[in-house]
């Protein structure tokens, strides 16, 4: 694997012509031969503008998501010309590598309950206006945002201070079980 993308790296290119194609996120990256990340960056890109700003209409999230993907696929393009041009060997990876802490069907149902009632929400926007006042309305309209950030916080804290206590007591009876016999 690594072979075939040392042999797709562009070899000879411009440290001018990288930051030219970096000014739009992921493209610094494909013109350097690097698809793979130049793809997922723009992939984010575009996600961040079009599915989180304006479908969800979380621009306080999408918008900040945007900046970042921005700068980071900036600068990563120009580092890893630096790195080619300098004879290092450049792997074309992911961006976030999802071995060890991949998503299971929990996780994914837990994001389709949230979205789902995001959406139900919206689209009951006139019932609901009709049926509280418009400053409460638009209060919890506001709040679903943060309140989901918080959650997730506190979902990480709690899994990331029980994970240490469970592989713990997992691993006890499996070392007794396997004395025993």
């Amino acid at each position: 694997m690594d072979n075939k993308n040392e042999i797709r790296i562009n070899q000879n290119a411009s440290r001018g012509l990288t930051f030219l194609f970096s000014l739009l996120p992921g493209g610094g990256h494909l013109y350097l031969g690097l698809m793979r990340r130049g793809v997922q960056l723009m992939t984010l890109f575009f996600a961040c503008i079009f599915l989180v700003a304006d479908i969800l209409g979380l621009p306080e999230i999408g918008v900040p998501l945007c900046i970042i993907t921005f700068f980071y696929s900036l600068f990563d393009a120009q580092h890893a010309n630096k790195a080619i041009r300098r004879g290092e060997g450049v792997r074309d990876a992911d961006i976030v590598s999802m071995k060890g802490d991949s998503l299971n069907g929990y996780h994914y149902g837990i994001i389709a309950i949230l979205l789902g009632f995001f959406f139900l929400f919206d689209r009951l926007e006139t019932v609901i206006s009709k049926l509280m006042p418009f400053g409460l309305y638009h209060t919890i309209q506001r709040s679903f945002t943060p309140l989901i950030i918080i959650g997730v916080g506190i979902y990480l804290l709690w899994k990331s201070k029980k994970t240490p206590d469970n592989e713990g007591s997992a691993q006890g009876p499996l070392e007794d079980t396997s004395t025993d016999t």
